[in-house]
């Protein structure tokens, strides 16, 4: 393979000539042969950029609403595709690596590393007026085909190199390339995910699997060697928490994904920067039902921070505009981020369709952490697989492959380490216990026995995977702010609540939000064991236990983040029990109900004050029914069912109940 460098070697040239494109001077280093410098023009004017590439996008997930229209915008979407065709086409002449005797004889890949310097804060303040030369769309060369070089393949990664180099923490390594190379290693991978609520029709949010989905088959594969953990609720406060916990933990994150919404906009001093989109965590218990989940906009240089505070070296975005540096780096998060001290980053450079998203992540992750490779050529991978399987609107597909960016901070040969995957941890338990031989543990350089992974064992290899949907995303919020919901399907035929919230549990324990989920019914709150605070359980699921040499590095397992799940069935005919012939019977019924509310009142009530657990109810009442008998744990009420392109149309069925009169209940 062949390696060029392309450095911008001095601050962007003044605009100049009749079209007003912007020109850079650089340098260009072909296989460690001696640099030549070129003036690399701009194919596109900066305006053309908008009429051309972005409208190019933004109509890959725009609604047609006539024939007439779809043929009009057909046509320009072709023109276009030519002018984007045109544009990688002209950006590779420039460069000259087509010329004889540049590349090597029989050259089929080429690894293009494009490099913008940062020596002072003068140099990016100059960038930002100008832009350097990674404003330039250089992942389009990797669709490029040459007459002359029909086989010839371009990868691109982009460098930010800055002068500074940031504090690497101290103890063993936890680099992502360290865990790659050790078989008996641990990828530990932290998600966050948003989305906004309020959205409706066809800008409904897609749903919030995007990440989840791909992360969680990688998983399964892996077994144990992922430890995935999601942040819930996808606030940048509960981000932090998260972190500092993990951090007591003795547990580094090797790699935080956003799969959230990004936008461009003005700060206090009227400056545009990058910002992102987390849900909003509540000061304190809610007391509102059915309040649609809130959002909050965090700047780029908060979320750095946070990200630099607890040393986390990759992180993989799914925003859109979490890249956009069309004039500069000033709104380009991920030069934020990588200036922060965050090694790699994958980003997205404008608006992006989820489908081609979805498409990049099973990609990117299937080559990171199963296969082995690089960061940035798991990125590569990404963008093939998106040619190979574009995105398709209104019946076409769209070349969008070019938005999934990947930067990075190291700017020494990037070598396209593509490994063998390495065997599941149970391959090698199977191994050792039939081998008199010893594995040296690469965390500390001592000789220990190799020893089975306990939680394999525990694993169901063959459950499937739940997909996230936002209504499901809405119960985690919920039950994540307010500590108590109250779960109903409205007596739906067909209603899969049960289901589903055991597959909830399920992927809740796989993440380690909680050690055990309890599973009572209603009537045992009215049992005498109530006085002593504690209620007997019928069920009990808890989360496999970690093993291997985690145990033997830390005092104990990587514990969960929360203690316990507590979940009641057949809530609601004892609390609503209604009224029968036999006068006895109401008596029975009535006096459970009361024991009942005393118990449940008691049990939430402690569950509030400590902290670190949960109660749901699964039922089938509306939030009416809800509000009159057990709006007093101080929790909410959430609906079984998907959310539809009228956001609010959930909720009809509600407001009808508001309005009926509700009748009081009185003792026969």
């Amino acid at each position: 393979m062949d390696v060029v460098y392309v450095r911008q070697s001095s601050r962007p040239n003044e605009v100049a000539g009749p079209d007003g494109r912007r020109s850079w001077d650089v340098t260009i280093q072909v296989n460690k042969q001696p640099e030549i410098t070129i003036t690399i023009t701009d194919p596109f004017l900066e305006a053309e950029y908008k009429d051309i590439f972005e409208d190019y996008l933004r109509n890959s997930d725009r609604q047609h609403w006539s024939l007439q229209s779809l043929e009009l915008e057909d046509n320009g979407v072709s023109l276009a595709e030519d002018r984007i065709h045109a544009y990688g086409e002209l950006l590779l002449a420039q460069l000259g690596l087509l010329q004889p005797r540049v590349l090597r004889t029989g050259s089929t890949e080429v690894q293009l590393v494009v490099v913008e310097h940062y020596d002072s804060q003068d140099d990016e303040k100059s960038m930002n007026k100008a832009g350097g030369i990674h404003c330039l769309a250089w992942e389009l060369l990797e669709s490029v085909r040459s007459p002359r070089m029909r086989n010839l393949r371009l990868r691109v990664t982009r460098v930010s190199d800055f002068a500074s180099q940031p504090a690497r923490p101290l103890g063993p390594p936890r680099s992502l390339s360290s865990v790659q190379v050790n078989p008996n290693g641990s990828f530990y991978v932290l998600l966050v995910i948003a989305r906004d609520f309020s959205r409706s029709g066809a800008d409904r949010d897609p749903e919030p699997d995007l990440a989840q989905w791909p992360l969680m088959n990688v998983q399964k594969k892996l077994r144990s060697r992922l430890l995935l953990e999601v942040v819930r609720p996808g606030s940048i406060e509960e981000l932090d928490e998260h972190l500092k916990v993990r951090a007591g933990h003795g547990v580094q994150f090797n790699l935080v994904h956003f799969d959230l919404h990004g936008r461009i906009m003005d700060d206090e001093y009227g400056r545009q920067m990058p910002w992102l989109l987390f849900a909003k965590k509540p000061p304190g218990p809610s007391s509102h039902v059915n309040q649609v989940p809130q959002t909050h906009l965090a700047k780029a240089s908060d979320v750095a921070k946070v990200l630099a505070d607890y040393h986390v070296e990759n992180v993989v975005l799914n925003a859109c505009l979490s890249a956009y540096n069309r004039s500069g780096p000033s709104t380009n998060l991920a030069h934020i981020f990588l200036e922060r001290g965050v090694h790699n980053v994958s980003a997205m450079w404008f608006y992006v369709h989820w489908q081609t998203v979805a498409t990049y992540l099973e990609a990117f992750y299937n080559e990171l952490l199963i296969k082995g490779t690089d960061f940035h050529v798991a990125a590569q991978r990404g963008r093939d697989a998106i040619q190979r399987k574009p995105t398709k609107r209104t019946g076409q597909p769209y070349q969008d492959f070019f938005l999934c960016v990947n930067y990075t901070r190291d700017v020494r040969r990037p070598a396209a380490m593509h490994r063998e995957p390495s065997p599941t941890p149970s391959a090698h338990s199977a191994e050792s216990s039939t081998s008199n031989t010893s594995m040296k543990s690469f965390m500390s350089g001592k000789w220990r026995p190799s020893t089975p992974r306990l939680s394999d064992s525990f694993l169901v290899v063959d459950e499937p995977i739940m997909r996230l949907q936002l209504h499901l995303l809405e119960l985690e919020y919920k039950l994540m702010t307010s500590r108590v919901v109250y779960a109903s399907d409205l007596r739906r035929s067909g209603s899969d609540l049960n289901a589903t919230i055991d597959k909830m549990v399920t992927m809740w324990l796989n993440t380690n939000l909680v050690d055990d989920v309890y599973y009572y019914k209603a009537k045992d709150f009215a049992k005498r064991k109530m006085l002593t605070g504690s209620v007997s359980y019928r069920e009990k699921r808890s989360r496999a236990s970690s093993g291997g040499y985690l145990q033997l590095l830390f005092p104990r397992p990587v514990r969960a983040l929360r203690q316990t799940l507590h979940i009641v069935r057949d809530v609601d005919p004892v609390v609503d029990p209604g009224w029968q012939a036999d006068d006895v019977e109401n008596q029975r019924s009535e006096e459970r109900r009361l024991q009942v509310e005393d118990g449940l009142q008691r049990f939430a009530e402690k569950l509030h004050r400590e902290g670190h657990s949960y109660l749901l109810f699964i039922g089938s009442q509306d939030a009416q029914w809800y509000r009159t008998y057990l709006q007093y744990l101080q929790g909410e009420w959430w609906l079984h069912m998907p959310w539809t392109f009228t956001v609010h149309s959930r909720y009809v069925r509600d407001v009808m109940a508001e309005k009926r009169k509700q009748i009081p209940r009185t003792i026969m």
